[in-house]
């Protein structure tokens, strides 16, 4: 009798799962015979159709995937002012908070599970992601953009070892010269690549690790000091004296990233500030010279980086309500659950990439877990990641602002002139301070 009791209740509570399954899959299967219209930057493309393709397939959706190449910023910010065919798209928070007040984009606040999805978000994060008490949108990645990587092979052959692993900026500098002296003639990769997010993200990244901020998180005001013991000038003084001294490649300036991740793999240098999750790409022997020799700078009372994140948005562009129902249940069947309940993507990225979410219902699973062992050189790599993701800083007062985008173009363009002009320190902190100053004044804040 028990048995047929258990029996009994385990059919129930299977029936259950499917019904709730079903209507689950019915909440977001699509209402209209509208295209939804989804884009992004050029990375792994082949995982982004096969996702989008199980919606099409499993829910009878009508998305319409397609890679944007390019400064993907300025062109997707074309697209949205001229109304273009436009529904879902890959953004940076950066990005986020213009596209939210030129009125182009549909915050995740519009979406009736939001209250579930905050409360699955770390709470950094979350704020990270919102934007004038708004959450601008869904999560695809969190990471650290600048964890310094360290070539371990290289590294040992010299005769150091962990023990001798720099703290800070300064010491890492001065390490280069022993490195050099030992026989390596470029033993630094930097992250002045040609590439949006390069060399303007190198500086924001170094200037906080040092303790310092480009600009207030709150007001947005300026807040370099041409100071030679403050974190701008000494960032701009070790970049100059490692550029004149030839202790890093000239090409670098014009790497994508493709190239970047290319030349660190191929073993030539001992440090690089790279992605979090390529701690993987250079641990695999089909990718890497230093495959199982690669690892990473312990946070040691210094930050490493900055928090890199990207998030899936709804644009607002004019569409009928059963059409933008439409673009709300692929938003939330992509960038939250599907029709199981489970952050399908997500973790797919996670499994696939290695790629953090916002999402504690991915980052906190055995699976997550396991992956990360199965990604790292080392066992005591593992802490050493979670320590340094937990201190990494975000760059509120330049990114959480309507002129982030434009700031960054500039100072993109600025700071490599700075390195091939042999520019003047002083003269190059006020002219950002009077950069921001200028954006400030133009948008009217404050």
């Amino acid at each position: 009798m028990i048995t047929k009791r258990i029996t009994t209740t385990l059919v129930a509570s299977a029936a259950l799962t499917v019904l709730m399954s079903t209507a689950i899959a019915q909440e977001l299967a699509p209402s209209s015979d509208e295209p939804v219209y989804f884009r992004g930057w050029q990375y792994k493309t082949d995982i982004v159709q096969d996702n989008v393709d199980r919606y099409n397939t499993g829910l009878g959706g009508h998305v319409d995937y397609a890679t944007v190449t390019g400064d993907y910023p300025a062109l997707m910010e074309q697209n949205l002012l001229a109304g273009a065919d436009l529904d879902v798209l890959y953004a940076n928070p950066s990005q986020a908070g213009r596209y939210f007040d030129g009125g182009w984009i549909m915050p995740a606040e519009e979406l009736d599970n939001i209250d579930e999805i905050k409360a699955d978000m770390y709470p950094n994060i979350l704020e990270a992601w919102s934007y004038k008490g708004n959450l601008l949108g869904l999560s695809y990645f969190v990471s650290t953009r600048g964890v310094m990587h360290v070539n371990l092979k290289k590294y040992g052959e010299l005769g150091m070892d962990d023990a001798d692993f720099p703290k800070t900026w300064d010491e890492l500098y001065d390490q280069l010269y022993e490195l050099r002296d030992k026989g390596v003639d470029q033993p630094f990769l930097p992250h002045w690549i040609n590439e949006w997010y390069g060399i303007s993200w190198g500086f924001l990244f170094e200037v906080m690790n040092r303790g310092g901020e480009v600009a207030d998180p709150e007001t947005h005001a300026p807040l370099l000091t041409t100071d030679p013991d403050g974190p701008a000038y000494k960032t701009l003084a070790a970049w100059k004296r490692i550029w004149n001294d030839g202790l890093v490649p000239e090409e670098v300036l014009t790497y994508n990233e493709s190239s970047y991740i290319d030349a660190y793999a191929s073993g030539r240098y001992i440090f690089s500030p790279q992605q979090l999750y390529d701690l993987e790409t250079f641990n695999r022997e089909d990718r890497s010279q230093i495959a199982g020799q690669a690892s990473l700078l312990p946070y040691q009372g210094q930050s490493w980086g900055l928090l890199d994140s990207a998030v899936y948005l709804m644009t607002s562009r004019d569409r009928s309500d059963d059409h933008t129902d439409d673009v709300k249940k692929f938003a939330n069947w992509y960038g939250y659950q599907n029709q199981d309940g489970n952050v399908f993507v997500g973790n797919r990225w996670m499994q696939e990439s290695m790629l953090f979410s916002g999402y504690k219902s991915v980052m906190e699973s055995e699976e997550a877990a396991e992956r990360m062992r199965g990604a790292l050189a080392r066992e005591q790599d593992i802490e050493a990641v979670l320590e340094v993701y937990a201190a990494t800083p975000y760059p509120k007062g330049v990114w959480s602002v309507v002129w982030a985008e434009e700031f960054n173009s500039w100072l993109r363009e600025y700071l490599q002139n700075y390195l091939l002009d042999d520019g003047d320190i002083v003269e190059t902190i006020e002219e950002i301070n009077d950069k921001i100053a200028d954006l400030n004044k133009k948008y009217d804040i404050n």
